[in-house]
């Protein structure tokens, strides 16, 4: 499986995990929007919500450390870079 995109794109054993993926609103607070399994689970769920939401996401890994391990933010800031 050394070939594959996701070996390659995402740290070892990460695709092994369970994520949950939150919502950043304008006040700062967090709002849960899911739990997928993987990192490549995780990267299609956030390209979803920025679809629908201009507010920026991340997902935190469920088991251990409770660090954003992926951000994404919203789509007009895409657009600005």
């Amino acid at each position: 499986m050394p070939d594959s995109p996701t070996h390659r794109k995402f740290p070892e054993h990460s695709a092994n995990r369970y994520y949950a993926i939150f919502e950043e609103l304008p006040d700062g607070s967090a709002m849960w929007r899911g739990c997928v399994f993987g990192m490549e689970n995780v990267e299609l769920k956030i390209r979803e919500l920025v679809r629908e939401s201009n507010h920026k996401f991340f997902a935190t890994r469920l088991q251990g450390a409770a660090e954003p391990m992926i951000q994404s933010s919203n789509a007009a800031e895409e657009q600005r870079r």
